[in-house]
């Protein structure tokens, strides 16, 4: 009997079997290098824009044509301020929900109570305030996030926090007014 080689030809049979074997490893790394691919579209692709449809649902908009959904959180009635990081790939929004208040003292029928932080085809952080958020920013590239949060109503001090994406860890805060032009630096890109 013949001599069998590791995929069980012999002779003749093991260069076709050889061959039938480069082929099928090939095939293999092809489909794992199109799935791979296909999961890491949404990491290295770059946000174009952010919207909210009818039923609050997010959608961030891709630069390969495809778009991301976000469904909408619970009593979520809509989006605002939404920014897209230096990076190009990490998104951010403030989610709007129904004032739990809604008289004519605060005048405002929604409020701004979460900030949710994208990349790569995920939410990576999600910063809930109360009661409501007055501006946010992006900075380092995206890295990071500094806000301006407080009461319903405007007063000439703002409390204002600076906070790490990746971990959620706060880096810095600050109390003052935001028409001070000594505030500290990444105060700046935030207004009343």
């Amino acid at each position: 009997m013949p001599a069998r080689n590791y995929f069980g030809y012999s002779g003749l049979d093991s260069k076709r079997g050889a061959s039938l074997n480069r082929t099928a490893v090939s095939l293999l790394l092809a489909l794992f290098l199109l799935a791979a691919s296909s999961a890491r579209s949404h990491s290295t692709s770059s946000v174009l824009s952010i919207y909210a449809d009818e039923n609050s649902d997010v959608h961030i908009v891709l630069d390969h044509g495809h778009e991301a959904l976000v469904p909408h959180r619970q009593d979520q009635t809509g989006i605002e301020d939404a920014k897209i990081a230096a990076d190009g790939r990490t998104a951010g929004w403030l989610v709007l929900y129904p004032n739990p208040a809604n008289d004519a003292r605060t005048k405002f029928d929604d409020i701004s109570g979460s900030l949710v932080i994208w990349r790569g085809g995920r939410i990576i952080r999600t910063f809930d305030t109360r009661p409501t958020y007055w501006s946010w920013a992006f900075v380092r590239q995206g890295d990071q996030v500094a806000y301006h949060g407080g009461p319903l109503h405007e007063g000439p001090f703002s409390h204002c926090e600076l906070r790490d994406v990746k971990t959620g860890r706060l880096l810095a805060s600050w109390d003052g007014d935001l028409e001070n032009p000594d505030r500290p630096e990444w105060t700046k890109p935030l207004d009343h």
